[in-house]
């Protein structure tokens, strides 16, 4: 798969600590000591008390809110908060083993495996130690992916690449999502046109599993609202026109999707589990399940404007530099990041103009979005 290692991250606890099992693409294996590494660490207690900010309904108003203390002034402390923990406990010293030896120049590629509640932990943005004044996070020093399972990745990697590419993009089929809306709209025209464009009234449950089914070598992208339920009989679904697409549909009946090469999950909470933590049984690792080679998520409610620029970036690395949907999401955030970003020809003029909004300090707008598979 061209990654550099597979990582299990194994919490610690009743004297025992906590461990970075490495497997390394030549099959060797080692753990590395992580002391720190625990679900009781106050900066991961501190943040599942609080959560993060979420992706907003409704469309752009005339004159901005003005900035007050609020529940997303506590997430993003506590997010923060977080990020500097993950830097500290796991990636700095996991970042040095996994790059020892390596040639200057490369940067390690790693798929990590978070146990328990280290799952809800973005470790792409995990805060290393400021390098020339200037803001690091994991992702400026690796290509991090995600798995819930050694096995389901092992299933992931002998799944071929389809010939074809075809596309269904969905957006704001709840008629609330206003930059959703517009998110669907410009990475259709702009890279998809020989593909589906469904919204209110046509997104229907029926309508994306009937193309699931007729697809033979598929790319979807969903803008819409995902919801979780903790312990649920349906516990993590999209909510699309008249109706929820449920995790548990694409997982426990006999439909399967084989060509399926990608899914982008533009919705809140895609990558957080609904029946506890252990492998991590959300909505992308459903479609994972029920076929799909790669699958964006999200870890948290993720913000309307700035996901659709992420997004649309994410599509232009892919469609335009030739990226995976890894290296592209990669590629998307880091643009997120760089206070000197450029938008691209072709981008909408609506979208453009919200960039020089973006705000590279803040990860809530660019963190929460994990890539799972090949």
């Amino acid at each position: 798969m061209g990654r550099t290692a597979l990582v299990y991250l194994v919490p610690g606890g009743d004297g025992v600590p906590g461990t970075a099992l490495i497997v390394s693409a030549d099959g060797t294996a080692r753990a590395l000591e992580l002391p720190r590494l625990t679900v009781t660490a106050d900066e991961l207690t501190g943040y599942r008390a609080v959560g993060a900010p979420g992706r907003t309904a409704g469309g752009p108003t005339a004159t901005p809110p003005r900035p007050q203390p609020s529940a997303r002034d506590e997430g993003r402390i506590a997010l923060e908060r977080l990020c500097d923990w993950a830097g500290r406990a796991v990636m700095e010293p996991l970042l040095k083993e996994v790059s020892r030896g390596r040639s200057p120049g490369g940067v390690p590629a790693m798929v990590l495996v978070p146990m328990a509640e280290l799952g809800v932990v973005p470790w792409h943005a995990a805060r290393l130690r400021d390098r020339r004044g200037t803001r690091q996070y994991a992702c400026h020093e690796a290509e991090i992916s995600y798995a819930p399972s050694a096995r389901l990745l092992c299933e992931v990697a002998t799944r071929p690449a389809a010939d074809t590419r075809q596309a269904l993009v969905v957006g704001d089929p709840t008629r609330d999502l206003f930059h959703a809306g517009q998110e669907a709209e410009a990475i259709f025209r702009t890279f998809y046109p020989d593909g589906e464009l469904l919204g209110p009234g046509t997104a229907t449950p029926a309508a994306v599993t009937d193309w699931l089914g007729r697809q033979r070598g598929g790319v979807l992208h969903l803008a819409c609202h995902g919801e979780v339920r903790q312990g649920r009989r349906n516990s993590a679904y999209l909510k699309l026109s008249g109706g929820n697409l449920n995790a548990e549909e694409l997982t426990e009946g006999t439909a399967r999707y084989p060509h399926l090469e990608l899914v982008v999950l533009a919705a809140c909470s895609t990558n957080v589990s609904g029946h506890g933590y252990d492998e991590a049984y959300s909505l992308s690792t459903a479609f994972l399940v029920a076929g799909a080679r790669s699958v964006l998520g999200s870890l948290w409610p993720v913000p309307d404007a700035a996901t659709s620029v992420l997004m649309y970036m994410t599509h232009h690395f892919m469609c335009r530099a030739g990226r995976t949907p890894g290296q592209a999401l990669r590629d998307a955030q880091l643009w997120m990041l760089d206070q000197g970003r450029r938008t691209p020809a072709g981008m909408p003029a609506d979208m453009v103009a919200r960039v020089p909004l973006i705000d590279a300090t803040d990860p809530t707008g660019w963190a929460g979005f994990t890539h799972l598979g090949r």
